[in-house]
């Protein structure tokens, strides 16, 4: 409660009893920071919120890194109203298949995934339907961007860098 008019806030750290700060309703206390627009967990694994009503409806801004989170799970962050902009970076997810809801990322303009182990990522464009920036940097194993991205009206840049060379191509078609 002391800082509830927070407008941007980073959490870091390994913790080694996730339970603990899991059962002292730490991560439940998010939602009372009504003024949240910026949020960042780096190193929290795997120490996140288990629904997006833990989350702040504010939140404009997040950026996950070292989280090692189920691709899955962003099914949960897809459902935050006004986010905008979502960073996943240095292994934020685990795994290498991404297959996000239909519903979600209604507001999202930038994904940044950076160092991941993706190799297969099938998406619509209804996942992402006003983005308009998708940079994918150190993607070593992910050889296409889904072609469905070509359809999202708003896209404006696809930026890759230390990429295959078959994910530019795919870039290229788009």
């Amino acid at each position: 409660m002391g800082i509830q008019n927070v407008k941007k806030l980073g959490i870091r750290g390994y913790e080694t009893d996730s339970n603990s700060i899991r059962d002292s309703g730490f991560l439940n206390n998010l939602v009372h920071l009504q003024q949240l627009e910026t949020l960042s967990f780096i190193g929290c694994f795997p120490l996140l919120p288990s629904s997006a009503k833990a989350f702040p409806a504010t939140l404009k801004k997040l950026k996950l890194g070292e989280t090692y989170i189920s691709w899955s799970y962003l099914d949960i962050v897809a459902e935050l109203p006004n986010l905008e902009v979502l960073k996943l970076m240095d292994f934020a997810c685990d795994g290498n298949e991404w297959y996000p809801n239909v519903r979600g990322f209604t507001r999202l303009n930038l994904l940044l995934i950076e160092v991941c182990y993706l190799k297969y990522w099938k998406a619509t464009n209804d996942n992402f339907p006003v983005l308009e920036r998708l940079v994918l940097r150190s993607c070593y194993n992910l050889k296409e961007i889904p072609i469905e991205f070509a359809e999202i009206h708003t896209l404006q840049l696809i930026e890759l860098t230390r990429c295959l060379r078959e994910l530019e191509e795919s870039a290229a078609r788009i």
